[in-house]
């Protein structure tokens, strides 16, 4: 029987110094002068590679630190990102920009990000501008983007990281940097970052200002298969879709936009047959329409479907009902 000295042997567990550093005993006793490795190293482990791997602070090595957790299977869109979130590293190694990029240029490994993302859009910008140089000044940028400098279509993450990915409470960014004319997604009718901004326009004045801008043309085989009604808003389209998923970011995007033309279609959504998209689209509705639970005609996402059929009805004919004007 073997005896491990927990003084010699023991580890922590969870997100601890060891878990992202590895191999930092000399650091600690040497009061920092000697700085971690960021690889593991021991007598009892082999590393089997082509080419060694360099310790030390080097992109790779620091990407791993993440990686080692932040990775694993999901259901994926068509052009092979997660559909919902915590394999950030996945995703981020099927996209552009990981040649260079390292997670802590957006993300600081020592401080907790909490419940929404803080930094400033022009901060989130400047990290993407410190290797794109040719989009500065702003009217080279303005070129590139076709927004007004500072609008949301002028922002970097919004059409190169739209929020696609289901979290925990919001639909947040998916972490594969990619194009907004690519033509998996386009084709297949899944989210795209133009029309996650207009949810309202259908997918040829899309088409057009992706040919106008950028030269791109799709398979026009693909679209008709993909979109059953071309001349309906694409947001609807999505909210129709057989996919959970597709239908989650649509509820997402349209309360976001405050989309009041479709809230019927939105009301719909509450009686989803996924659990979660009627989760979220609760969440939405109650910050689109200012409500509190209680004005939910005692609704909850978690009924079953004949449980929440009555509120459902209910809730309709508040929300719906025209206001009656008021007698002079």
């Amino acid at each position: 029987m073997v005896k491990w000295e927990a003084r010699h042997h023991a580890v922590t567990f969870g997100v601890s110094c060891e878990a992202c550093h590895l191999g930092s005993r000399e650091h600690a006793e040497s009061g920092g002068k000697v700085m971690p490795s960021f690889f593991p190293s021991s007598p009892h482990l082999s590393v089997e590679s082509q080419q060694p791997p360099a310790p030390g602070r080097t992109l790779d090595n620091v990407n791993w630190a993440c990686g080692r957790c932040h990775v694993g299977g999901r259901p994926e869109f068509a052009a092979g990102m997660s559909t919902w979130n915590s394999v950030e590293y996945s995703d981020a190694m099927r996209g552009g920009c990981y040649s260079r990029l390292k997670c802590i240029d957006c993300h600081s490994p020592h401080q907790a990000l909490g419940a929404r993302w803080t930094p400033k859009p022009e901060k989130d910008d400047a990290v993407c501008l410190k290797c794109h140089e040719q989009f500065q000044p702003a009217p080279k940028r303005l070129a590139h983007t076709h927004h007004p400098a500072g609008s949301e279509g002028a922002r970097c993450l919004n059409c190169h990281m739209p929020r696609i990915n289901e979290g925990l409470q919001d639909v947040v960014r998916t972490h594969m940097i990619y194009s907004p004319t690519r033509r998996d997604m386009i084709e297949a009718n899944h989210p795209n970052a133009c029309n996650l901004c207009h949810t309202d326009k259908p997918i040829d004045w899309t088409l057009g200002h992706l040919n106008e801008w950028y030269g791109k043309v799709y398979d026009e085989k693909k679209l008709v298969a993909g979109y059953r009604d071309r001349t309906k808003s694409v947001g609807l389209g999505w909210l129709e879709s057989d996919n959970p998923a597709v239908r989650l970011v649509a509820v997402e995007a349209m309360t976001r936009n405050k989309d009041v033309k479709m809230l019927p279609r939105l009301l719909d959504a509450l009686d989803d047959s996924y659990l979660l998209n009627r989760q979220f689209a609760y969440k939405g509705l109650q910050e689109m329409l200012n409500l509190r639970p209680g004005d939910f005609a005692g609704y909850r996402f978690y009924m079953t479907s004949e449980e929440r059929r009555r509120p459902l009805a209910d809730l309709r004919e508040k929300v719906l009902r025209p206001a009656k004007p008021k007698t002079p």
